[in-house]
């Protein structure tokens, strides 16, 4: 363990600092799970660098300089088992799957393009009960996910959310005795399960809910970001284009993720282990010192994986790149598009769609060997593709 005493020589500095700071780091966390999640990137920046930190610092409250409320909130092996399950890996995707994780009231996700509520339907699995307000009985589907405490998503939930989820969303659980917990849903007694979660989800873009709805759901804006659709259709071009490429990386980011979780995991194992040992006896614990022993060498072999990992990375980053012209006007088309509806209410284009006529401007554009005239062809071809499924369906006056 003489090679761990530097780190965790460090770590504790950064502890016995941290016993200060913590006041001010959590306070501004606190107010990042609170308020931020239904506003957009620029104006989260905004709000917590501009705004509350100059705050915090005249109110003299200590805090660790150059504090990032999602460092606070996450770190590396949280953020990259959300990657692994399927969460975009820009920024902002990564801070509302914080609030998300975080947030004590229920989650309301702003998901016009449906990133949020896939992410949610993998991370679940088949512990997830999905409902829709429209459906036949869906009020026995909620009632049956209280009792049993599983996690119960409300799918393309409306702005007028009906009174009968009322008691649920103000959490009016009642206590009765020693142990039960139930509420009142459309006059009948619910059992409650404590470890029952709610996650509600609207695919409206600009949604006006009631002011109580602010006050008993925490609203986190998953709309999907420029920088963040360039890398989602980088993918997708690329996977079309160089199949093989794309697996690696894929393969290459999953393994990366792994790897900080596992880490993150032996080192807890290895702590663990030393915590719960007699200091009289630790030097002839044979099966403590072989454990450690095990715990230290798969960590070194982990860690000579990653430092491989990096270098094949950026290969394969580097022959991505020559694809990001086109990925980047595909973003900017995008965003173009939804902007129409202020000249038109009726001018409404789903991300799906849009995808559906990338793959057709991709099989339409000109075959070339040279990556540089086929980039120049496929930016061609999704200009004309995209003009002409617009332009059919604009109105005449227009």
């Amino acid at each position: 363990l003489a090679d761990e005493n530097t780190r965790w020589s460090a770590s504790v500095e950064g502890l016995k600092t941290s016993n200060v700071t913590l006041l001010g780091d959590c306070l501004l966390a606190a107010a990042f799970v609170s308020y931020i999640g239904a506003f957009s990137a620029s104006f989260r920046i905004q709000l917590w660098q501009e705004t509350w930190l100059p705050d915090i610092q005249e109110k003299q409250v200590p805090f660790t300089a150059g504090v990032d409320p999602l460092n606070v909130l996450a770190n590396d092996a949280d953020i990259a088992i959300w990657k692994n399950e399927g969460l975009p890996a820009d920024r902002i995707s990564i801070e509302n799957a914080s609030v998300v994780t975080s947030c004590s009231r229920w989650p309301l996700l702003i998901d016009p393009q449906l990133q949020g509520i896939k992410w949610i339907k993998s991370r679940f699995g088949d512990n997830l009960t999905v409902v829709q307000l429209t459906q036949d009985k869906w009020l026995s589907r909620v009632n049956f996910a209280i009792q049993m405490g599983g996690t119960l998503l409300l799918e393309a939930v409306p702005e007028e959310i009906d009174a009968v989820l009322d008691p649920l969303l103000s959490r009016a659980i009642v206590k009765q005795g020693k142990s039960r917990m139930f509420i009142k849903l459309g006059g009948e007694e619910v059992d409650y399960d404590a470890k029952f979660q709610l996650v509600l989800q609207t695919k409206l873009s600009n949604p006006h809910y009631r002011p109580e709805i602010a006050a008993q759901c925490t609203l986190i804006n998953f709309i999907v970001t420029p920088d963040g659709l360039e890398e989602q259709i980088l993918a997708l071009i690329v996977n079309e284009e160089k199949p093989d490429l794309e697996k690696s990386k894929q393969e290459l980011v999953r393994k990366q993720n792994e790897f900080k979780v596992t880490l993150a995991k032996l080192e807890d194992d290895l702590l663990k282990q030393l915590s719960e040992a007699d200091p009289a006896t630790i030097l002839s614990n044979i099966p403590l010192i072989e454990g450690l022993e095990n715990t230290k060498k798969t960590a070194l072999e982990i860690q000579e994986q990653v430092k491989a990992s990096l270098i094949t990375e950026q290969e394969i980053n580097a022959s991505r790149e020559n694809y990001r012209p086109v990925a980047a006007e595909g973003s900017m088309l995008y965003f173009l598009l939804i902007q129409l509806w202020m000249i038109q209410p009726m001018y409404q284009y789903s991300l799906d769609s849009f995808n559906t006529f990338l793959y057709k401007a991709m099989y339409k554009a000109e075959a070339n060997d040279d990556v540089a005239l086929r980039c120049q062809a496929l930016l061609t071809s999704i200009r004309m593709t995209i003009f002409q499924w617009v332009t059919r369906g604009l109105f005449e006056r227009h």
